[in-house]
């Protein structure tokens, strides 16, 4: 895709991590647009976005060229706006991106985003991969964040319905976080799926990125549905996003006693939409079901009975470090079929790098 000089301009400011949005509307402002600000970029520029911006600005525009080969070799593209590829609903939100980067190829279809806790229960990870399965089974693509906990089951019910699946994160798309998800965001792709940001290339997932990204997870959705979370989880940023930008929002129903049940009770209480299975998401938003939507009973592989990492789960969940001397398994080949059979739904990943089995 062309990179004009608008374009240029726009990931050279966003190569600036100090750059702060008062600072970069001064120096837009001051310059008339994008391509002026950076041919005319000078000492005068200083006084309006301070002394880091300035010099990280003026670094930038040094290595823009480095920056944009970068981003091409890795398969990023850059989209503005005045694309025909920019997603339509993000150009009517408020606060709408100038620049986004896209990796994989955005598709505009019926989009549900589904988000929660990183700190996830079973009951919540097994209902996120079932709504997601069953969502993307009826040709809905699933929003989420990638991040640990409810994200990551969202993703992974998408990837095993073969459905399409959009994360949208906090930093760059060569700088996935966690670490550990690689494996899945390439299973997103392989499917029909992209990684959005708004971060270039090389930018680390800094604590403040998320609460900005989250209007995007919101944008890019028809509805919004909220499995888990605490009153004071950075989930309730993109359910106040969600309200703004007027998607629906759904939550799912849990324990009074859970922790996790605290912000989608009050959210129910306030008037969000009740869900406990994709259809309810599908009646309201008006979208056709699958004509056979999916079961936990029936979406889950029978596990082949001489496979050696389900038999060493047989009774108790284990360590990497423990299947790798139970099994004889390399620890590369480990790795992949613990990927793939956490991909099928027949372990999940616990803390401490540890797996267990997941009982039909």
């Amino acid at each position: 895709m062309r990179i004009d000089s608008e374009k240029r301009a726009l990931i050279w400011l966003s190569l600036s991590e100090s750059l702060t949005p008062r600072g970069r509307r001064l120096l837009l402002e001051s310059a008339g647009d994008p391509g002026r600000a950076l041919v005319g970029f000078g000492a005068a520029a200083r006084t309006l976005i301070g002394d880091k911006a300035y010099r990280e600005l003026a670094g930038a525009g040094e290595t823009l060229d480095a920056a944009v080969s970068r981003m091409e070799s890795l398969g990023i593209v850059a989209l503005t706006p005045s694309d025909e590829a920019f997603p339509d609903r993000l150009r009517r939100i408020p606060d709408a991106p100038e620049l986004i980067y896209v990796k994989g190829q955005y598709r505009p279809r019926p989009s549900v985003a589904i988000v929660g806790s990183r700190r996830d229960t079973r009951y919540g990870r097994e209902m996120a991969r079932r709504i997601a399965r069953d969502l993307a089974e009826a040709g809905v693509t699933v929003v989420s964040g990638l991040a640990r906990g409810i994200d990551t089951a969202a993703h992974q019910g998408a990837v095993q319905a073969n459905g399409v699946s959009v994360g949208v994160l906090g930093c760059g798309l060569d700088s996935l976080y966690p670490k550990e998800n690689t494996e899945l965001a390439e299973a997103m792709l392989a499917k029909g799926g992209c990684l959005i940001s708004e971060y270039p290339a090389g930018t680390q997932p800094l604590p403040y990125h998320f609460p900005h990204r989250n209007r995007l997870i919101s944008g890019l959705s028809d509805g919004v549905l909220l499995i888990e979370a605490t009153l004071r989880s950075g989930t309730q940023s993109t359910v106040n996003h969600a309200l703004e930008q007027g998607r629906t929002v759904f939550a799912l129903p849990g324990n009074v006693d859970a922790p996790g049940s605290e912000l989608p009770l009050r959210l129910l209480k306030e008037g969000a939409e009740l869900c406990t299975c994709a259809s309810d998401i599908l009646t309201h938003l008006r979208l056709p079901a699958p004509e056979k939507a999916a079961t936990a009973e029936n979406t889950i592989k029978e596990a082949a009975p001489d496979d050696p990492i389900l038999r060493a789960l047989e009774r108790e969940e284990k360590t990497f470090e423990e299947l790798l001397e139970e099994t004889g398994l390399p620890a590369g080949q480990l790795t992949s079929d613990l990927t793939m059979l956490e991909l099928d739904g027949q372990i999940e990943r616990r803390p401490g790098r540890a797996y267990a089995r997941i009982r039909k």
